[in-house]
């Protein structure tokens, strides 16, 4: 595959020669020196980056938490965060709280989070189960999402994917809620040939910069 870079390659500047030998000229002849080792360097080390594979040497902030235990609603209607009692990858990403439920960056940004649920039914009836986005305590409206769940042992697996800014100091909750108790987010123990089955799992990576104006939410 050619590479595509956008961007010139870095070359070391050529520095100029002291005409006559004396003081100066080593002086000058010292500080040729240790410029052109550090521009070397440098331009070693940027050209890397813009390569066809610069992205290795880039690190972002990344995380991955999960839980393995049955999460459950003792009431209907009523709001609960999703648990992630468990951390897989953290990178300027942590999970805070008792229990664990709030995933707070270190740095502003904004962020993609991609949440899993593993949805049980231990009843015939349909129930409905709400998902949502909750940052520092405040619902952020126009992000619920809804999912029926029906028969007496049925599992259906609750994806959510999303982008959305926070700031240094901000935290995300994933609340839910259901009209029915029998509904719980399942977790299932390792069972040959097949590892365990988290009842949640979050995975958050940086995608870019905030914006100079912030969003207002919907």
């Amino acid at each position: 595959m050619a590479a595509r870079n956008t961007i010139n390659k870095v070359e070391s500047p050529a520095l100029p020669i002291p005409p006559e030998r004396n003081i100066l000229r080593t002086y000058l002849d010292d500080l040729n020196n240790i410029l052109r080792l550090f521009f070397n360097r440098l331009a070693n080390n940027v050209n890397l980056l813009t390569g066809e594979y610069g992205g290795q040497f880039i690190e972002k902030p990344n995380a991955v938490f999960f839980s393995t235990v049955d999460q459950t609603a003792t009431a209907i209607n009523t709001a609960y965060p999703l648990e992630f009692e468990n951390t897989y990858l953290s990178e300027a990403i942590s999970i805070e709280g008792t229990p664990k439920t709030r995933i707070t960056p270190t740095y502003s940004g904004v962020y993609n989070f991609q949440i899993s649920a593993e949805l049980s039914s231990n009843s015939a009836s349909s129930k409905v189960v709400d998902l949502w986005i909750r940052r520092s305590g405040v619902d952020i409206g126009n992000t619920a999402k809804e999912h029926i769940l029906a028969g007496s042992g049925g599992i259906d697996d609750f994806n959510y994917n999303f982008n959305i800014d926070v700031s240094a100091g901000q935290y995300i909750e994933l609340m839910w809620a259901t009209d029915d108790t029998d509904a719980i987010i399942n977790y299932q123990a390792a069972s040959s040939p097949r590892p365990a089955i988290p009842s949640t799992v979050a995975t958050v990576t940086f995608v870019s910069a905030l914006p100079e104006t912030l969003p207002t939410p919907p």
